[in-house]
Formats: structure tokens, sequence, C-alpha cells
């Protein structure tokens, strides 16, 4: 049994139905861009992430 953890990012909050949360590790780097360390992924600086847990 493995546990694998994946990231959507989503881009704006227009939609109420996502229940999306911001990245715990997000961080705006120096050049502007933003970067989530849970997903090891650059993402706008705008960007929300949500974690999902899956079990095989």
């Amino acid at each position: 049994m493995s546990h694998e953890i994946e990231a959507n990012f989503v881009y704006g909050w227009e939609n109420e139905n996502s229940q999306c949360q911001r990245c715990n590790s997000f961080q705006i780097m120096e050049d502007g861009k933003g970067f989530c360390t849970e997903a090891q992924a650059e993402v706008p600086a705008d960007a929300h992430c949500d974690f999902f847990q899956s079990i095989d």
C-alpha cells in the first residue's frame, strides 16, 4: 500500500465550489514567481493548491 500526494493548482477564485487551500510552503521567489515546496513546482504568485491523498 502506497500513499501518493497530488496537487491541483487553481489560478482563480471564481468557482466558489472549489475546496482549495493555499500551500503551506508557498513562497514568492526573488524573481516574483511563486513556488510550492510540497509539489516541488513553480506556480504563479497568486496560485492556490489543494492536496489529495490517494491509497493504492
